[in-house]
């Protein structure tokens, strides 16, 4: 099975040279960067790394689905830019991907910086549940499941949430035991435990169906997204 990775991006011109070329290193038949309109030189270094690049509004849910409209492969992964995959990441894909009843999966996470607080939430990314699976830790899947189940919505947060429930309802969703490595700086430039604790509001807030629209609001996503 082919596989493209789709990463969304604002202002990463200081990472995404790197992450692509590790993914092309991986052997991914194709990489395609969604810029939210950068500010910076995303966009260029991503050409010159090799990276097919489409514009789309800012925003990760509508990013993501411009960039699986861009994608020719049968496998879609969904790579957030300071995320690093396991350095066999394509063939695991692949792999599960290939495996009866499989309709899609992500992969447990660790951090890139030491903290107690960050290792016990990284254990608890290895439970495979919707409150414990979220966009960082890469989202993989079919083409025709994804086209099937409607793709990404435009929700302005909580699409990956939103996702991972629909592709649950169409088979099997596996968690891979191999880490990804993201960055801890939106928990240090927030703390840690702020962050977390918001984050948990937001979640039960969420499952109590307040709208992600509302969620929002209090979330101010466009800030976070740029960290």
């Amino acid at each position: 099975m082919s596989v493209s990775v789709i990463v969304p991006t604002l202002d990463e011109a200081e990472r995404i040279g790197a992450l692509i070329e590790a993914l092309r290193f991986q052997g991914f038949e194709e990489v395609i960067v969604s810029d939210g309109a950068s500010n910076d030189d995303t966009k260029g270094i991503a050409k010159s790394a090799g990276a097919i690049v489409v514009a789309a509004p800012r925003g990760r849910g509508k990013q993501l689905q411009r960039g699986a409209a861009a994608a020719s492969c049968d496998g879609l992964f969904f790579l957030h830019a300071d995320s690093m995959p396991p350095p066999n990441a394509r063939a695991l894909i692949a792999l599960s991907l290939a495996t009866p009843g499989v309709m899609a999966g992500c992969f447990r996470l660790v951090f890139d910086e030491p903290h107690p607080l960050l290792d016990f939430y990284a254990l608890m990314s290895r439970i495979n549940h919707d409150l414990f699976t979220f966009g960082d830790q890469g989202f993989f899947i079919g083409r025709a499941t994804f086209e099937r189940i409607g793709g990404y919505s435009e929700a302005p947060i909580f699409e990956d949430t939103d996702i991972v429930r629909r592709a649950r309802r169409a088979g099997s969703f596996i968690k891979r035991s191999e880490p990804i490595t993201t960055s801890a700086r939106r928990f240090l430039r927030s703390g840690i435990v702020r962050r977390q604790l918001s984050n948990a509001v937001l979640v039960a807030l969420y499952r109590l169906s307040v709208s992600p629209e509302r969620l929002a609001r209090w979330y101010r996503p466009e800030k976070a997204f740029r960290e």
